[in-house]
């Protein structure tokens, strides 16, 4: 048996939808947030080094 081929619905014809630039909430660039995690994780590892002789833990 062979299977009818029907027209699909229209389903957007092709174009993306964009969300909108000018939403609300804070904004923050991805390269900030990677110079934020390395700066806590090198804060980290300092105090993890240093924090004994420091704090005396």
């Amino acid at each position: 048996m062979r299977r009818q081929e029907g027209s699909l619905p229209p389903t957007g014809a092709g174009l993306m939808r964009y969300f909108k630039e000018d939403a609300r909430g804070l904004k923050i660039s991805p390269r900030s947030i990677l110079i934020f995690s390395i700066a806590i994780i090198i804060f980290e590892v300092l105090l993890r080094f240093y924090g004994e002789a420091l704090l005396g833990f």
